[in-house]
């Protein structure tokens, strides 16, 4: 047990003694006049001050340093200048116009050292790019009664005429505007008849009202041949086809003439839609496909199995020759004739022979089976051939290459449209998917003249489906971009005189065709 020195005892008596003497009135007031006055506390909505960055471990062999020594370098770490510097700490960081002259001065000293995290602690960089505060969405989608799973096919059909009218009326007010954005002295030059306010949007932002209008009008095509092939339950490969100049001309378009994030997520929706069309028609002509294989491999296996059958008959058949001739050399003598246990004598049948054996290991192969699907046969030996035509040949290099492709254009399409770029830029459509009670089965139930209602992010490519969504998803983002530059849809397109047209970007037809 501890004995108390002289000195402990009697400094903890004085201490004890100084606790109970009473201080006067006026030694409590010079006491906080000696502290001055108080200053406000801080707001409680200060974030927590970060954890102090620990010292690299010491060496091996080195020992720690004492607790006088840590409370030192604890007491001289700079303090915190401000509240604001102090919050840049802690996510969201403030954007670089907010951001006091104290904090943005001492950011690049703080991003040039290497100071050690604690454990667990990620240490933080300093962003490459603007900082942009988190989305905060001010809007709901509206939900609206389901409409099932059995809309008839004639109400699929007015839609696809509803789209295909609006979808005309916007492509030619796009290329009438194009025309007339050209200088005066080209050929190409062609006055708007009745032209727009020239202080009015579409006459100042009137080529980038032109892309907008592009952009929806293919949306509008590319839902109206979907309207035709969700209400038959086909891929009409064909009708897809005629999509594909006027897909291509606009992503070129688009590729050379947006400039910021926000135009070029269009060239992300617009490859989208390229994979989207894609994987839809690989889905369906894998079907056609996977059972156009199983006849000709049925085909290999029945020219096998007749290859076997000959292959068992000369066996057979050498066999049988084999027997004659050596029951001819040794033809029994006639006194072991009469003998019924004559080792000499050969049964019939030709059990043994050579032939016999090879023709059972031609059968000798087993099939494996793979459940409810049917049996997994081997496959033939590589000398088995079955002709085929060109268009076998087409279909499936068309098969590959298409896979190809789309898994490109997907590539490109994520770069330039992910959810990021939703929620920085279009954040109305994001919302619209996020607080949604729709699933990827529900592709039929948005009205797509609905500003309002929920949508869903489209599924994968891969699937065969989604093209709805993504047409869908896209007309939110005209119109929420749009909305900027006072865009109106068809309700401001350049009016259309009978017969009238321009030249350029074919318009898509319905061909009712799945090949």
């Amino acid at each position: 047990m501890h004995r108390a020195t002289p000195s402990t005892s009697s400094s903890s008596s004085s201490s004890h003694r100084s606790r109970r003497r009473q201080l006067t009135r006026e030694q409590l007031l010079k006491g906080l006049q000696i502290l001055g006055p108080v200053s406000a506390p801080l707001p409680p909505e200060l974030p927590p001050s970060p954890p102090a960055s620990r010292e690299s471990s010491p060496a091996l062999g080195l020992k720690r340093r004492h607790d006088s020594e840590a409370e030192q370098g604890r007491n001289s770490k700079k303090p915190r200048v401000s509240a604001a510097s102090s919050s840049s700490s802690s996510r969201p960081r403030p954007s670089p116009q907010t951001r006091p002259p104290s904090a943005a001065a001492a950011a690049p000293s703080t991003s040039s050292r290497h100071e050690p995290s604690e454990d667990g602690e990620v240490k933080e960089e300093s962003p490459s790019g603007p900082s942009v505060s988190p989305t905060v969405f001010t809007f709901m989608p509206v939900r609206r009664p389901r409409r099932g799973d059995n809309i008839p096919t004639s109400e699929w059909d007015s839609v696809y005429e509803k789209c295909f009218a609006k979808a005309r009326m916007l492509r030619f007010s796009a290329l009438a505007r194009v025309a007339a954005a050209h200088p005066s002295t080209s050929k190409e030059y062609k006055p708007l008849r009745i032209p727009p306010n020239p202080n009015s949007s579409y006459a100042k932002h009137s080529l980038l009202i032109a892309r907008l209008e592009l952009i929806d009008s293919l949306l509008h095509f590319v839902y109206g041949l979907w309207c035709k092939d969700y209400s038959a339950r086909q891929c009409y490969r064909a009708a897809w086809r005629t999509v594909n100049e006027f897909l291509q001309l606009t992503k070129k378009k688009l590729l050379t003439e947006s400039h910021d994030e926000r135009e070029k997520a269009f060239v992300g929706l617009l490859f989208m839609l390229d994979a989207y069309i894609l994987g839809r028609k690989l889905r369906y002509q894998a079907s056609i496909l996977d059972k156009e294989n199983e006849q000709k491999y049925n085909r290999l296996h029945i020219q096998w199995k007749a290859e076997k059958a000959q292959a068992q008959a000369r066996a057979a058949a050498a066999a049988q020759a084999s027997s004659s001739s050596s029951m001819s050399n040794m033809l029994p003598s006639p006194a072991s004739s009469n003998s019924a246990n004559s080792s000499n004598s050969t049964p019939l049948g030709g059990h043994g022979t050579p032939g016999r054996n090879a023709g059972a290991d031609l059968d000798a192969q087993p099939e494996v089976t793979r459940g409810p699907g049917g049996s997994e046969r081997p496959p033939p030996p590589a000398h088995i051939h079955i002709p085929v035509n060109t268009q076998f040949i087409l279909d499936r290099r068309s098969q590959a290459s298409g896979l190809v492709f789309a898994s490109l254009h997907m590539q490109t399409a994520q770069q330039h449209l992910n959810l990021a770029v939703m929620a920085r830029h279009f954040p109305r459509t994001l919302a619209r998917m996020m607080f949604s009670t729709f699933g990827p089965q529900d592709e039929h139930e948005p009205d797509f003249q609905d500003d309002d209602c929920e949508l869903f992010w489209p599924t994968q490519a891969i699937s065969g489906e989604g093209l709805g969504w993504v047409c869908l998803m896209g007309m939110a983002m005209v119109k929420e971009f749009g909305k900027e530059y006072g865009y109106q849809g068809v309700d401001g397109v350049v009016p259309r005189l009978n017969g009238e047209d321009v030249h350029g970007f074919p318009e898509p037809r319905f061909i009712p065709h799945t090949r």
